[in-house]
C-alpha cells in the first residue's frame, strides 16, 4: 500500500469557517485532505462539525472562510459551475432523500436524466446495474413508502452510484434505521470500499470504521483533535478529549 505522500489528493480542505446565525461556531479553521482510494472515517460527538464539514465538501453549506479543492478545483472560488463538480460528488443523507412519489427505478433513473443528459435507455440500464450492485433489484417497482428503512437506504446508494462519482460522502448513513437493518447497508458500503471507491463516512459504527476505515478524523466543538490511521487512533489515542469519547462508546 502506497504512503499518502505517493497518493493523489482528491480533495484538500484548508482553513474552513462556517458560523451558524445563533453564533455557533460549527467549524472553527479546519483542515484536512482526502486520497484517492481511502476511506476516511469520521467521528466525535454531536454538534462537533462532522456533518458541517461533509455537507461544505459538496458545498450545500456555503462556508464562511477557507478553500475547498477537489481535483485541484477551488469549489468555493464563484467562477466555478458547483452542478458540475457535483456530478462527480455523490451524498447519501441520514434521511434518505428519495422521491416519495417515484418508483425506486425511477428515483435512480431521473438524476441521471436531469443532472447529466443521460439518454434514458442508458440511464436505466445503470439503475439495473447497480440497485443488483446494492442487492434490492426485485424492488425497482416498488415506492419508498413500501420498503424498509435499509432497504431505502441502499436505494439511495444505488442512486448515488449511478452518477459514477470519484467521491462518495456518507452522512451517518445508519443512523435512522432499525439495529437490524444496519449490517445490510454496512455491507454495501464495505463492498464499495474493497472495490477502491473513494469515501468519507461520519458514522458512529466503531466496528465498521475499524474494519474499513483507512485513516480517522475525531472532531470536537469544530475543531479536527486527532487525526491518523484508525489503528493508532483507536488503540494509541494522544489526545485527552479523544481518549475520553473513545472510552465512552468501545
Amino acid at each position: 500500500m502506497n504512503t499518502n505522500q505517493e497518493k493523489e489528493k482528491i480533495v484538500v480542505v484548508k482553513n474552513l469557517v462556517k458560523t451558524f446565525e445563533n453564533d455557533v461556531k460549527a467549524l472553527q479553521g479546519v483542515s484536512s485532505e482526502i486520497y484517492k482510494g481511502e476511506v476516511l472515517v469520521v467521528i466525535g460527538p454531536s454538534g462537533s462539525g462532522k456533518t458541517t464539514l461533509l455537507r461544505c465538501i459538496n458545498k450545500l453549506e456555503d462556508p464562511d472562510d477557507g478553500e475547498i479543492w477537489f481535483e485541484g478545483v477551488n469549489i468555493l472560488d464563484l467562477k466555478v459551475d458547483i452542478n458540475l463538480v457535483r456530478k462527480d460528488i455523490g451524498m447519501v443523507f441520514q434521511l434518505f432523500n428519495l422521491f416519495a412519489n417515484k418508483t425506486v427505478i425511477d428515483n435512480i433513473i431521473l438524476p441521471q436524466t436531469v443532472v447529466k443528459k443521460t439518454p434514458y435507455d442508458k440511464a436505466y440500464a445503470m439503475a439495473e446495474k447497480y440497485l443488483k450492485k446494492v442487492g434490492i433489484w426485485e424492488k425497482k417497482d416498488k415506492y419508498p413508502s413500501q420498503l424498509s428503512g435499509g432497504q431505502q437506504q441502499r436505494v439511495g446508494i444505488a442512486r448515488a452510484l449511478s452518477m459514477q462519482p470519484k467521491l462518495m460522502l456518507f452522512d451517518e448513513p445508519t443512523s435512522a434505521l432499525d439495529p437490524e437493518m444496519v449490517n445490510e447497508v454496512l455491507e454495501v458500503m464495505k463492498n464499495l470500499a474493497k472495490e477502491g471507491m473513494t469515501m468519507m463516512v461520519v458514522t458512529h459504527e466503531m466496528g465498521f470504521a475499524r474494519e474499513v476505515g483507512d485513516r480517522m478524523l475525531f472532531m470536537d466543538e469544530g475543531k479536527i483533535v486527532e487525526e491518523g490511521s484508525v489503528k493508532d487512533v483507536f488503540y494509541h489515542p494522544k489526545n485527552d478529549r479523544t481518549k475520553a469519547f473513545l472510552s465512552q462508546i468501545l
